[in-house]
């Protein structure tokens, strides 16, 4: 089960928050618990000094500067368009599957030909 939340206007927690539960153990940010080892957690690479961090945890700079990182040195960016559309679309679907009281979407599987 999984539950992203965002309050921008109440007392309190103000943000973006995800929590992910499963059989063996449960995320809340980057706190995890449970009966696995957790996965060692990987610090991001310093960002060039003009570059802003944005939104999301500053996944916003991080993803723009891969994505430039890549076409410079002439390689695919670590999220290709098969992973970016694979992430996606899956959102759009659940906004759309919200907006018809919960009817359950058939979610595409997009991948290299």
């Amino acid at each position: 089960m999984a539950r992203m939340a965002v309050s921008w206007v109440t007392p309190g927690f103000e943000g973006e928050v995800g929590r992910i539960r499963g059989q063996r153990g449960s995320m809340t940010g980057m706190n995890y618990q449970g009966s696995q080892a957790p996965l060692p957690v990987l610090e991001p690479p310093p960002l060039p000094p003009s570059v802003d961090p944005g939104g999301h945890g500053g996944s916003h700079g991080q993803l723009m500067n891969e994505f430039v990182t890549a076409i410079l040195q002439d390689r695919e960016p670590l999220i290709d368009i098969v992973h970016a559309l694979n992430l996606t679309v899956s959102g759009i679907l659940a906004h759309q599957s919200a907006l018809k009281d919960g009817e359950v979407l058939r979610i595409p599987q997009f991948t290299r030909t």
